[in-house]
């Protein structure tokens, strides 16, 4: 905690290291205390520590090793949108929505939709949630735009770590935008991946039993399109098998 308040707020380290150590000393005293009481129980409540810790640990490192993965399966956004305009798909009328975490390259549930229906909505909109230092976000400051191409426009909404990252709210902002008129966000069709983690082997950084359990914890974990609050009703999820 010392070390992350010294660097990400700029905060002299010595007087960081002065102000954290006294405390430790006081926080050692304490921990001496009760010592004793870890075989009277105390053990149970530090154990159930190390459990939870280590399932984060694996969250962590699996969602980097799965994020890792998929960076190196999207298609680079100027070779998409030529593939696009040499090979010009069906175009469907309105708007489609792809939420994704990447701030660059085209979502895997866009390039699997593309590949496998061969349809392509007249406005697709790459969307990504962006979280700020700052415990709110100004609603003029919170939709920024880039064109892609070929219909394609990135949509990157920032929102404060004090706020829940409402993907129809800030879209209903950003479509008031000259480039967006026209878009309904009622309508808009949203494209979600449900990714299916495989544990192989095949890429360092846990060991097969490990990614096992990362595998069984992300089928349970929340899929984008709900945490992100959009209606089930305007949703289509695509599946995805992701080795790592």
């Amino acid at each position: 905690m010392a070390a992350l308040v010294a660097l990400q707020w700029g905060y002299n380290p010595l007087a960081v290291a002065a102000v954290n150590g006294s405390l430790l000393v006081v926080e050692l005293i304490f921990v001496a205390a009760n010592a004793t009481k870890l075989l009277a129980g105390g053990w149970f409540p530090l154990l159930l520590a190390c459990v939870v810790a280590f399932l984060m640990l694996t969250w962590r490192t699996g969602y980097q090793m799965l994020e890792r993965q998929r960076s190196g399966m999207r298609q680079r956004e100027d070779e998409f949108v030529d593939w696009v305009l040499e090979n010009p798909p069906l175009r469907l009328p309105g708007a489609a929505a792809i939420i994704t975490a990447g701030s660059s390259g085209i979502p895997l549930a866009l390039t699997h939709h593309l590949r496998h229906n061969r349809v392509l909505h007249e406005r697709v909109l790459l969307v990504s949630a962006v979280s700020s230092d700052a415990p709110r976000v100004d609603p003029d400051q919170r939709v920024k735009l880039a064109t892609v191409g070929a219909g394609i426009t990135r949509v990157t909404l920032h929102f404060g770590f004090m706020e829940h990252p409402n993907v129809m709210e800030g879209l209903k902002l950003a479509c008031r935008h000259p480039d967006l008129r026209g878009i309904d966000p009622e309508r808009i069709t949203f494209y979600s991946r449900r990714v299916m983690v495989i544990a192989s082997g095949k890429v360092p950084g846990m060991a097969v039993w490990r990614e096992r359990l990362f595998a069984a914890m992300h089928l349970n974990a929340n899929l984008p399109a709900a945490y992100f609050g959009v209606p089930t009703g305007q949703v289509v999820e695509m599946g995805l098998e992701v080795e790592i």
